[in-house]
């Protein structure tokens, strides 16, 4: 398995690319620093930081993530985390459907959260 980072055009914005995931995880606030979009085979890695957590959210157009892939993607953007210590939600799509009421595009979203331990200043 390669994961392999995909460039960003100046214009794409998360809100476009995941509008009902990126509304359900942030809301409509703009509190995102950065997001990276990755693929591995037909899958794709979206990494966005937050100001107070970590995000990684996986989908595909066609078929369920495999557990796998999920384990090589952590193992390559978070080295030397714990799995534990993440939060894991595999029914995210079903969460996120639920909150809109409409389906979304992918056939599987599996959403991997991380904490960002607070700094004291």
């Amino acid at each position: 398995m390669k994961l392999i980072e995909n460039p960003i055009r100046l214009n794409a914005s998360l809100h476009k690319m995941l509008p009902y995931t990126i509304r359900h995880l942030y809301g409509n606030a703009p509190s995102v620093k950065s997001f990276r979009l990755f693929t591995l085979g037909s899958v794709h890695v979206y990494q966005i930081e937050g100001f107070d957590k970590l995000d990684i959210i996986l989908t595909h157009d066609h078929r369920t993530i495999k557990q796998a892939e999920l384990d090589f993607v952590l193992g390559k953007l978070l080295p030397g985390v714990d799995p534990k210590t993440l939060t894991i939600n595999h029914a995210a799509k079903d969460e996120i459907e639920g909150e809109v009421h409409r389906k979304i595009r992918v056939k599987d979203l599996v959403i991997v959260e991380q904490p960002t331990p607070t700094s004291a200043a």
